[in-house]
């Protein structure tokens, strides 16, 4: 067995991880989704504490490294698979959760749209740049 093809790049973890967290903040710019974001939330409008700063992209980076495990353990050579895998587990667990918060919690549509179109952006970011670094790490060794 090859343990290059099972191994995870941390760099590009934290890389990919890093860039999602920045796609991130210019989704919920008022140049993209921040005026619905804003319009919807039912939040005071305030800046967020500093420490939400420095925990926030840590989502990012779990979200990166578990896409990178997943690229290396089911051995997905592709990146379209990537992308079809990654699809499909967003689809099934934060669209069908956001959705819950939609009909449950009385979440705004909208809002949910934006949540969970985030996080379907930087899924797909994150299953296509690690999928790639993964397959032109295997195609140098």
């Amino acid at each position: 067995m090859n343990t290059k093809s099972h191994s995870i790049n941390y760099r590009a973890v934290i890389v990919t991880g890093i860039i999602a967290f920045i796609l991130s903040l210019i989704w919920y710019s008022p140049f993209v989704f921040g005026k619905i974001w804003m319009e919807y939330r039912h939040a005071p409008v305030q800046s967020a504490p500093s420490w939400t700063m420095i925990f926030a992209p840590l989502r990012e980076l779990i979200a990166s490294y578990v896409v990178a495990l997943l690229i290396t353990r089911l051995a997905i050579a592709d990146w379209k698979k990537s992308v079809k895998l990654i699809f499909l587990l967003w689809l099934a667990f934060h669209a069908v959760g956001m959705a819950g918060a939609i009909i449950w919690d009385n979440m705004p549509w909208k809002l949910g749209l934006v949540h969970t179109g985030d996080w379907l952006m930087k899924m797909l970011f994150m299953a296509i740049v690690l999928s790639l670094w993964h397959n032109q790490k295997l195609s140098t060794t």
